[in-house]
This record gives C-alpha cells, structure tokens and sequence, in this order.
C-alpha cells in the first residue's frame, strides 16, 4: 500500500452527436500521464468515433494521476458502466468533478514528502527508533482508523463474493455481475529435485547479490483476523460451505432483481473500501516519511533499510542454457477455478 508521486491529468470526456448536437450522459474519466496535453489524447479516442469527443469539464492537475484516477474507478463503481465510462446525469456529474478535486487537494498537501520518500528509499538506515511527535500519534491514530474501515468494508465485500459465488454453483457466472471460469496454470521448476541431481549446475547459475532490503510495517495493523475476528470467520465459514466444482459450465445464471440488490451492496463496498483506503496511505505516507534516515518510530513503525548479500537462481540463464534439462524438471499444476465479480454495473 504506497501513493506514487506521478503528475498528470485527470479528465472528464463526453461525446455529443455531429448532426443532433445530442449528448448521451457518458462520462470518461481517465488519465495522461506528466506533461502530455489532454487534447493530445482526446484526438486518440476521436480517431474511427463517429461522435464528437469533449471536455466536459476542465481537466485536474495532479502530482498523483495513478492514485488519483483509480480512485476516481472505485469511489464511483456504481456509475460506471464499462472500462472508464460512467453514466452520469449534470448533478452526478457535479459530485464527482467535486471529489476529485477534494481527493486531489488531499493528495497534494503530501506531495513534498512523497518527493522526499523518492530519495530517502535508497539511503539505509541508521538503526535507531525514534521517540514519537504529537503529529505522529495523531496520524498513527488516523492510519489505524481508516485501515479499520477498509478492512471491515473489504471483509463484508468478501462475504457478498461468497454470496454470488453459491448462486453460481458450476455455471460459467451470473449474467452481467460475475465470470467463474477454468484457469490453466503453467508447470513450476521443481529446484529442489534439480538441485539434488544435479548441483554442480545449480552453482553455476546461483548468483550473490549485494542490495537494500527494504521493509516497512506499521505497529498493530488492522486486519479481518485482529479486528474483526467474528464476522472473519463467518466469512470462511461460509467458504467452506461452498460447493467443490470440478469442470465449470460455459451456461450461465441469469440476473434477477435480488441478485443485484446484492450486486449493488457489492459495489457500495467497492466504493467505501476506496474512499478509506485513500486515507489510509495518506496517513501510512505521513509515518514512513517521518522515519526520515531511521529505522522507525517508537510504538508505531519501522522502516528498515538494510544492504544484504544474498542468493539466487537465475533461473532465466539456465533454462536458456539448459533447456532440455530444465523442462525434464516441470512440474504440471493442476487448474483452479477463478470467481471475479465485475466492478461496474452495464444494466
């Protein structure tokens, strides 16, 4: 969980009818990333359109274009109808132009120690923990706040996932909500066979390596097993009820009126989860970039910075030297099933 400190723009495209004037109430809402003009990308979405592309209001600046419009994604998953299309009347519209700005200015007054985090990455540490500042258990205080309700809106998000998933039994998905598909995975390295056999080889490819190790961890973060151990195991309570499938269905379920009463409590959750998750690394960005050259602050974090020698098998070296070799030590998996609940809603 990290902001990245990118400039760009946020932009809010629409279309309108070349001959009729007439817009449809879509709504883009995307991104170019540092200096690139807006206009600029407008012309590629004009490319093969038969509407005419518009600014449907000014363009954001912000120093944190990829937090900012994935942001913007989740905070108004139930607007959104297909990849960055919403569909957005004029006082929807108003609402979301002003959340991106109040995100935006909040992303903005951590924008100098986002630059400073840039730098301080790559110094190590000193090895000493620091007593902490009013200001920092403040922020520590807020951290766990905000965490907490991203968890708790996570948690129950996850409970409408198994919901959907027993009404799916081993069809192919509901209708506009949910895929459930077959998943082939491809062989792993058995390195252990490998090394016993053949060691020699193993040395040969085996690289030492003198880097940072980076690690940093906020003191008693919330999680669904601490924080909310009841309804966490409710939830794989509920898991484990659910039926084993073994080959799924091309078939598929079809919507109904309660089914995305529980899609739409989905994508509330969606919603709320983002809305807490951008506090949240507000607030974790605060500590870390107090720890400054230390290794941390007393009771609320730590954040190691440490040059290591290690290992490691460059496997890539000697599956291109040994190919025939290495492939004789593949070992197939077998597939998985991947549920996903759609976050938009084209109905």
């Amino acid at each position: 969980m990290a902001l990245t400190n990118k400039a760009g723009w946020l932009y809010f495209l629409g279309e309108t009818d070349f001959k009729t004037g007439e817009s449809f109430g879509y709504v883009k809402i995307g991104k170019t990333d540092h200096d690139r003009p807006v206009a600029a990308r407008m012309n590629d979405h004009q490319t093969g359109n038969p509407r005419d592309i518009i600014e449907v209001v000014p363009s954001i600046r912000t120093h944190f274009i990829d937090d900012l419009e994935t942001y913007m994604h989740h905070r108004f998953a139930t607007k959104r109808v297909h990849g960055e299309w919403f569909h957005l009347d004029q006082a929807e519209l108003d609402e979301v132009v002003e959340e991106a700005i109040r995100v935006n200015e909040l992303l903005n007054t951590v924008q100098p120690e986002a630059s400073e985090l840039i730098d301080l990455k790559d110094v190590e540490s000193n090895g000493k923990l620091v007593e902490p500042t009013p200001q920092n258990k403040s922020d520590y205080e807020n951290f766990i706040k905000f965490e907490k309700e991203r968890v708790l809106c996570k948690l129950n998000q996850d409970i409408c996932t198994v919901k959907l998933r027993a009404l799916t039994l081993d069809n192919g998905g509901i209708e506009d909500i949910s895929t459930h598909s077959t998943v082939n995975r491809n062989p792993t390295f058995d390195k252990d066979s490998f090394t016993k056999a053949h060691p020699e080889i193993i040395a040969k490819y085996t690289v030492t390596e003198t880097k940072l190790s980076r690690g940093y961890k906020i003191t008693a973060k919330p999680t669904a097993v601490n924080a909310f151990a009841t309804t966490n195991e409710q939830c794989k309570a509920a898991k484990a009820k659910l039926p084993e499938v073994k080959s799924v269905k091309e078939s598929m379920v079809n919507r109904s009126a309660s089914v995305e009463t529980l899609h739409k409590e989905w994508l509330e959750l969606h919603e709320a989860e983002s809305k807490a998750r951008i506090e949240a690394e507000i607030y974790s960005l605060k500590l870390q970039h107090s720890c400054g050259v230390n290794e941390g602050i007393e009771g609320i974090c730590a954040w190691k910075r440490i040059m290591k020698e290690s290992t490691r098998l460059d496997a890539t070296a000697l599956k291109n030297a040994e190919s025939n070799l290495y492939e004789s030590f593949l070992v197939p998996q077998s597939s998985i099933n991947r549920f996903k609940v759609t976050d938009y809603r084209a109905y």
